[in-house]
């Protein structure tokens, strides 16, 4: 998901709000240097930025307040474009999801009709013995019909796997973003019960 999309989704008065809580998190030198830098910037939802705060300037070094305002705007679109990898991310765990529950649903009504092939397998030869020739063309085209459900249940069951291995790996990524600070323990906690087929 691009920055762009994010912002129309969540709203521009949201993202800077997002941001802001985001940004007072970071480790900085004191915990005064972070609320310097918002204070010395009003969020422009018009121009989805950061401005100059006019009191602030009034009152304090204005090199010092561009420079607060160009680290603030830097830190914002950074901000952005991580947040539209965790939508992403989010859709994506979303996606399969959905994918998984297919496969496990087709998975079972393959295996139902392997066994129901089967069955009929031992039907037609109990019953049918002496009509051998009709029933060896038939039986013929049963087993294969089981030899290529059994070829799509195994490769059903290869789809899966893969998707697993992606699953894991967007379990790795979201914890790599949790570990470098570009999303909270919340996001990572929704995204853990997301990953387990919970509620959002």
């Amino acid at each position: 998901m691009k920055p762009e999309q994010f912002i129309r989704e969540k709203g521009l008065d949201k993202c800077g709000d997002e941001f802001e809580q985001h940004f007072l998190s970071l480790p900085f030198s004191n915990s005064e240097a972070a609320q310097k830098c918002l204070d010395a910037c009003d969020f422009d939802v018009k121009q989805n930025a950061f401005i100059p705060n006019a009191k602030w300037f009034n009152n304090n070094d204005v090199d010092e307040g561009v420079i607060y305002c160009c680290m603030l705007n830097t830190a914002y679109m950074s901000f952005l474009k991580q947040q539209a990898k965790v939508e992403g991310l989010k859709a994506t765990i979303k996606g399969n999801h959905g994918r998984i529950a297919e496969l496990e649903r087709l998975n079972r009504v393959k295996a139902q009709a392997i066994l129901d092939l089967h069955q009929e397998i031992k039907e037609l030869k109990a019953s049918h013995h002496g009509e051998v020739i009709g029933h060896e063309v038939h039986l013929k085209n049963i087993k294969q019909e089981r030899d290529e459900l059994q070829t799509l249940y195994t490769q059903q069951g290869i789809n899966m796997f893969k998707l697993q291995k992606r699953v894991d790996a967007v379990i790795i990524e979201i914890e790599n973003m949790y570990l470098s600070g570009a999303i909270g323990f919340d996001t990572v906690k929704k995204l853990e019960q997301a990953l387990k087929g919970g509620g959002q």
